[in-house]
């Protein structure tokens, strides 16, 4: 059906109050899907549509719609057909329920892609009457990096540097010493040609403010999302020079050991030479 003869429909069903009812009762789209770039069989993301509707109504067809373009239609009598921009991601085989008028109102997309965030929905008519749910999704392609350092500076600052590569969507980065959020400058977002997000945020701040020790954090989230990471170190006044804390005393250990190495083994040279 057209959008035409969409609009008759619910004119029709207005002016008369003769339509038999066809009603979406829940629309399944999840929040957020976590892809996996590592991940050669990820999980498929799932939408459903659960409706009402009458067996003995006729021209039965279902639609999903990304951000208003259509992009998978089933009619019972017909294998379901994704369009253009979904061709090859979708499972058409994928069966919700062995229901004539319901076995492939899910649509299963295979590997989605970064580009697969927006608002879907779904449509479902006959001859006589029609409903449409919608609800919002957004694809989130995990970091491959995310990393927390400081070090001195030669003007007696600790610089806190906090960054995460090849990211979608845009996330954003705050860092907090000792559970208070330090003031730092804009973060540096750097568009990518994959269509990532490199994103970076540091600021400095006097030794002499800084106690030893004390935890550094840094939080990434993604907006309108549940998806958070952190990434912790040590601020050590031993060790200010080393942004990673956690091989600070092992390093300081084993320069105090090769003195030692080094001071037994002149001793041994000058008691030879005596002897």
């Amino acid at each position: 059906m057209d959008k035409l003869s969409t609009v008759k429909i619910g004119l029709f069903c207005l002016l008369f109050g003769v339509c038999a009812a066809v009603k979406i009762t829940s629309l399944k789209v999840p929040s957020t899907y976590l892809l996996d770039k590592n991940s050669k069989n990820p999980d498929p993301l799932i939408l459903d549509c659960e409706y009402d509707v009458d067996e003995n109504e006729k021209g039965f067809v279902l639609k999903w719609f990304l951000d208003g373009q259509p992009v998978y239609q089933w009619i019972p009598t017909k294998i379901p057909f994704p369009f253009q921009s979904f061709k090859n991601r979708v499972d058409t085989s994928y069966v919700v329920s062995q229901e004539r008028l319901h076995k492939h109102r899910a649509m299963a997309i295979i590997k989605p892609l970064a580009n697969f965030t927006g608002e879907y929905a779904c449509m479902v008519q006959t001859f006589a009457s029609i409903d449409r749910k919608s609800a919002k999704l957004k694809i989130i392609v995990q970091e491959s990096k995310f990393d927390l350092n400081y070090y001195l500076n030669g003007d007696g600052y600790i610089t806190v540097d906090c960054h995460a590569r090849d990211i979608s969507p845009e996330p954003e980065l705050q860092i907090r010493i000792n559970d208070k959020i330090f003031e730092t400058p804009k973060p540096r977002s750097v568009l990518g040609e994959n269509n990532l997000y490199n994103v970076s945020i540091s600021g400095s701040i006097p030794k002499e403010e800084l106690e030893s020790p004390t935890t550094i954090e840094c939080y990434l989230t993604v907006p309108e999302t549940n998806y958070t990471k952190k990434r912790s170190t040590i601020y050590y006044e031993l060790n200010a020079t080393d942004g990673n804390s956690a091989s600070a005393l092992p390093d300081q250990m084993r320069t105090t050991s090769g003195l030692i190495v080094t001071l037994v083994t002149i001793l041994l040279i000058f008691t030879s030479t005596l002897l």
